[in-house]
């Protein structure tokens, strides 16, 4: 099944939530989720520049298990046991549910942000806004 979860260009290490639950069994890691928005300059930058970085692509694909997921994805998504949908908030815009429930703050989404599970997939850190190769490697670090 597929979900529309957007990988990050480049990025063959990037797990859809259903294949993440599979390999979480197989093998527990801590879980890094990159929310993000096509319409997001930031993310995009991210993208780019941050997720192509060496050092974060060895920590990601060793030391982690890594999602990236569209925020405004309409494609319904299981995981752990809930089916999680798009909401709409107006003509062409809404949030996912799954996005909220990961990264919202007040019923709000921002992009980029970035969600550190435990292996019990309980939220650990949340960091909206961009960060830097450098600033994205300390954080990983730290989540060690």
């Amino acid at each position: 099944m597929a979900f529309g979860l957007n990988t990050v260009q480049g990025q063959d290490y990037a797990l859809t939530f259903e294949k993440l639950e599979t390999l979480q069994k197989e093998d527990p890691k801590p879980v890094i989720v990159f929310l993000h928005a096509p319409w997001c300059n930031f993310c995009e930058n991210m993208k780019q520049t941050s997720f192509q970085d060496e050092a974060i692509k060895q920590l990601l694909t060793k030391d982690f298990h890594f999602v990236s997921f569209d925020g405004e994805s309409k494609e319904d998504v299981t995981f752990l046991g809930n089916t999680f949908k798009y909401k709409p908030t107006g003509a062409n815009t809404g949030t996912h549910e799954l996005a909220e429930q990961l990264g919202g703050k007040d019923g709000v989404v921002s992009y980029p942000t970035i969600v550190f599970l435990n292996k019990q997939y309980e939220i650990l850190y949340q960091n909206d806004g961009f960060l830097s190769a450098k600033q994205l490697k300390k954080v990983l670090r730290k989540m060690l």
